[in-house]
């Protein structure tokens, strides 16, 4: 499932308990203030499903900071004076133990999959049949390189996501590009210096969501 559902999805249920809350049908603000903890464990776990080039140890936080701040409710304990040394630590191992490569990273797939959650990537595909997926950063910087990358006969549709980040998309220049935004409270800006022939046999479609983000294309 893609980050954009995900995030999709957050909103819907959060907005169907506070009209259950309103319509008296459920106390969703008791429910919310004894659960919250779940949604950073969620978050943990999109992470660990969905990273592609990434560290799984900002998932494993997010796990752990979810599951003392719910034990903490839960026991009379206090767990909670343990996040910010636990924080400070996960920070020093993913210092330690995240590899600086320089340069883009490889991409050989047929489809992109890049959840980013405070975190950033440079990537560069050389995909031989490009079909698309997805890209979505959170608090975070992507760049995709598909200037390499030969997309597919059928076409190929890249969904792009920006969350309080941003993310660049370096097109090729021998497909024909389709773009499409959804900015909110965010923006999302085309600098191609050349467009695509319409008759190009490959087609290459761009689904941007911007949320207090920004999203780039160019070539």
């Amino acid at each position: 499932m893609s980050g954009r559902v995900w995030f999709g999805l957050f909103f819907l249920v959060i907005g169907v308990g506070f009209f259950m809350h309103q319509a008296n049908l459920l106390d969703f603000t008791a429910v919310l203030s004894t659960w919250w903890p779940l949604i950073l464990i969620v978050i943990g776990i999109i992470q660990l499903v969905n990273r592609t080039y990434s560290s799984p140890l900002t998932g494993v936080l997010f796990i752990i900071v979810g599951g003392l701040f719910l034990a903490n409710h839960w026991f009379e304990m206090n767990l909670a004076a343990f996040i910010w040394p636990l924080v400070i630590i996960f920070i020093g191992l993913a210092i330690i133990f995240t590899r600086g490569e320089r340069g883009k990273k490889e991409h050989m797939e047929q489809d992109l999959k890049n959840f980013l959650l405070f975190s950033g990537t440079e990537l560069r595909s050389q995909s031989k049949d490009f079909r698309g997926g997805n890209v979505t950063a959170i608090f975070g910087e992507a760049e995709i390189d598909l200037r390499e990358a030969e997309i597919s006969d059928e076409g190929a549709t890249l969904d792009i996501t920006a969350v309080f980040g941003g993310v660049t998309i370096i097109v090729p220049e021998n497909v024909h590009v389709k773009v499409t935004g959804n900015p909110i409270f965010g923006g999302w800006e085309d600098k191609r210096r050349h467009l695509g022939d319409e008759e190009s046999l490959s087609v290459l479609k761009l689904n941007c969501l911007a949320v207090f983000g920004g999203v780039v294309i160019k070539n």
